[in-house]
């Protein structure tokens, strides 16, 4: 917002009223640059009428013609003074009320706090029959797009509830939450909760989820238990529960007891998930020295004996076969793969080393039975020989645990996606499964 002090010039409103002075009445170099289209020499040029400053002559219409045009080129403090004179009548211009508010208004259009509290008085106050509560919000929607925080302040107030119940066919989230959320940045952290209600709720079309996600953090940081809930809600909608077990779990404990027992299942699966994932980060390690090693019967006996991992146990056997050492796989370990993989590439390749073996196969040859007779059992070998092994069978990680979510299925699956953008470009460390 432009604004020119007047404490520089010596104006203020009783100075408005001031008696005229006996003075020469040539024309200023304000004036003169005035004519030219400087915004800024016109609001001078009034001062110095509206004074009587500066060796001009005192003229008070003189002064509301030089402040209109100031105003008209982009200069707030000269609708505001021009508003005042006409709200109330000077010296030589008649009080017009209604072309004050309108000044006034185009003030506080331009950010102008004080023009913006005035139009306030006049526009919300039934005192004079001048309310205009439509006319207002309008006016405090561009003021708070001029940083007039007062307009945003009052705008959002007015849009978010009606002015508590007030006004209730003025509620609007559509309008309301960019005021809120301006009046959160710069006036009042109060309204970075209503700000995060608006955006936040998911069955509002002023629903916005980087904004919504921005302003539930902020809350949460400022220590507001629900809107750390509301955080670890989010998170869990996009399934990135290491984001959301710590805000659960400090809702917790700034006092929100129906939240803990979230926090505790949350932190449950977190703990769980990260145990199960050095497992497999162990396991990956594992087969990577195998097949590095070119133990490729060790490496399919690993996946079937100890993890009894169909994943595994593909890795292992394409390394194999593109190496050209499925020979080197035990007969009992292909037997085992050959019940796992009915049909695909990894079937193909067992049935072809059985076949090249004289081995029986399900469902071409009944003698499966008695070939197993004979077998000897490559897994009682491998097990001796890595009789220190701790691995147990787990194909899959644990489950999350149902966490509460923040709207009803419907909703969770219409905003799901649009939170995970948002986490995924607001927040550098998100997991990267989910991300990618």
């Amino acid at each position: 917002m432009k604004t020119i002090p007047l404490t520089s010039l010596g104006l203020a409103l009783i100075t408005l009223l001031a008696a005229p002075s006996a003075s020469a009445d040539p024309v200023s170099t304000n004036e003169i640059a005035c004519a030219k289209g400087g915004a800024e020499a016109c609001f001078y040029a009034a001062a110095d009428y509206a004074n009587g400053d500066n060796s001009m002559p005192l003229s008070k219409p003189k002064a509301a013609e030089l402040f209109i045009k100031a105003c008209d080129l982009g200069v707030p403090d000269g609708c505001f003074y021009t508003g005042t004179m006409y709200r109330h009548g000077v010296e030589g211009i008649a009080a017009d009320p209604a072309r004050g508010i309108v000044l006034y208004e185009k003030a506080c259009a331009m950010g102008h706090e004080d023009a913006c509290n005035a139009t306030y008085a006049i526009l919300g106050s039934d005192e004079k029959g001048e309310k205009d509560i439509p006319r207002l919000l309008t006016a405090f929607e561009k003021g708070c797009a001029n940083e007039s925080l007062k307009a945003c302040s009052w705008g959002a107030s007015f849009f978010y509830d009606g002015l508590k119940g007030k006004y209730p066919t003025v509620i609007d989230f559509v309008r309301g939450a960019p005021l809120a959320a301006k009046a959160c940045e710069q006036v009042d952290p109060y309204f970075c909760a209503t700000a995060e209600h608006m955006y936040a709720d998911p069955s509002s079309p002023a629903f916005d989820a980087t904004q919504a996600l921005k302003l539930t953090q902020i809350n949460c940081d400022a220590n507001v238990k629900e809107s750390c809930a509301n955080l670890g809600r989010i998170y869990a909608i996009v399934e990135d529960f290491d984001f959301a077990v710590g805000p659960y779990e400090k809702s917790c404990q700034l006092g929100n007891e129906k939240i803990c027992d979230y926090a505790k299942d949350v932190r449950r699966y977190v703990d769980e998930l990260a145990a199960w994932n050095a497992k497999q980060e162990a396991r990956r390690a594992e087969m990577a020295s195998l097949l590095n090693a070119g133990d490729y019967n060790g490496a399919v006996a690993t996946a079937v004996s100890v993890y009894s991992s169909t994943v595994y146990a593909e890795q292992a056997v394409r390394a194999a076969s593109a190496a050209g050492r499925m020979s080197a796989v035990d007969d009992y370990d292909l037997q085992v793969l050959e019940h796992w993989f009915q049909s695909g590439q990894i079937a193909s390749i067992v049935r072809a080393e059985l076949r090249g073996r004289g081995m029986a196969i399900s469902g071409e040859d009944n003698s499966w039975a008695n070939d197993m007779k004979m077998i000897k059992s490559a897994n009682a070998r491998f097990n001796a020989a890595r009789s220190t092994s701790t691995y147990r069978p787990i194909e899959q990680g644990p489950a999350p645990q149902a966490t509460g979510g923040m709207s009803s299925g419907e909703a969770r699956a219409q905003t799901r996606e649009k939170y995970r953008d948002a986490h995924c470009t607001m927040n550098n460390n998100a997991n990267r499964y989910l991300c990618n």
